[in-house]
């Protein structure tokens, strides 16, 4: 009588011990706060089992010390290499999730529950991606405009929105079905690598909802020269998305009577501290029209 093999194949096991979930980091010196953001996610409460990857590109602060700290999964390139669409990609493609999750490293789930609130609605069949909510910190010192909710207050976002059903995708915190991306592979993308993704499965139907449970912290400090490089990336990325970001949109983003009655109320109540706050108005809509019409590659 032939001997009757119990053992698991291969497969299978895999199978079985394969986690539900991938959160994919892209990294370099991501300090004390991508450390906040990892003490966060394993304090996460779910139903499931969940992996953390990690791509770095050549951290130099400690940030490589602290994945000793945390059952991740590092991967190294170097900074050379790196480039926000490819990168992305070569991140996921190492998930082993049905679902994968993206955090940058600055962003910090607010809850012990942010992460099953992704994954939630992933339930109805239908939907490929989930959006997660920023929102900003207690910390003293925010800049300004972060604090009171205007960093993207030009039209380049509000073009944006209005026409993709009023949701921007950010892999600052997102969620998406493994599925989905492994039929729509991101491809090289110096910038706005997550919006050159919504356009692709947007244009084969596919379904994008907003989770505003599942919220992250999430805020910058810039100086003038930090700001301005920021904005001209972001004009730069609005291209490689074929959204023309005018000089009427500049002129009118400049010249916005709301934002320069905050600007003058914050100056007055010395909440606005710093130059490149005062500058904002002026160095956003410069650099993001820069941007759009005349950068031709990421500025480092």
């Amino acid at each position: 009588m032939d001997e009757i093999d119990h053992s698991l194949d291969t497969d299978v096991l895999d199978n079985i011990m394969r986690p539900f979930a991938s959160i994919v980091y892209l990294t370099k010196d991501g300090g004390n706060l991508f450390a906040k953001s990892l003490e966060a996610v394993f304090t996460q409460k779910t139903d499931f089992e969940f992996e953390v990857i990690v791509v770095d590109s050549g951290s130099t602060d400690g940030t490589l010390e602290l994945f000793e700290k945390f059952p991740v999964k590092v991967y190294r390139i170097t900074a050379n290499e790196f480039d926000f669409g490819l990168t992305r990609d070569y991140g996921f493609s190492l998930a082993k999730g049905e679902i994968i999750l993206t955090l940058s490293q600055d962003v910090v789930p607010a809850s012990n529950d942010w992460l099953q609130l992704m994954v939630d609605p992933f339930i109805d069949a239908k939907i490929a991606v989930v959006q997660g909510t920023d929102i900003v910190p207690n910390d003293v010192g925010l800049f300004f405009w972060y604090a009171n909710g205007l960093f993207y207050y030009t039209r380049d976002l509000i073009k944006w929105k209005h026409d993709n059903e009023g949701i921007g995708i950010s892999f600052t915190s997102c969620a998406l079905r493994r599925s989905v991306w492994s039929e729509n592979h991101i491809g090289k993308a110096a910038m706005n690598e997550d919006k050159i993704f919504q356009q692709k499965i947007k244009s084969k139907g596919f379904k994008i909802v907003q989770q505003l449970l599942a919220k992250t912290y999430h805020a910058h400090m810039y100086t003038v020269k930090e700001l301005a490089k920021r904005c001209e990336n972001e004009g730069m990325g609005w291209r490689l998305c074929s959204l023309n970001y005018s000089m009427t949109d500049m002129m009118k983003d400049m010249f916005n009577k709301k934002i320069t009655g905050v600007l003058i109320s914050g100056i007055f109540s010395g909440e606005v501290k710093r130059l490149a706050e005062i500058l904002f108005p002026v160095i956003r809509p410069y650099y993001l029209y820069k941007g759009n019409h005349y950068t031709s590659a990421y500025i480092k």
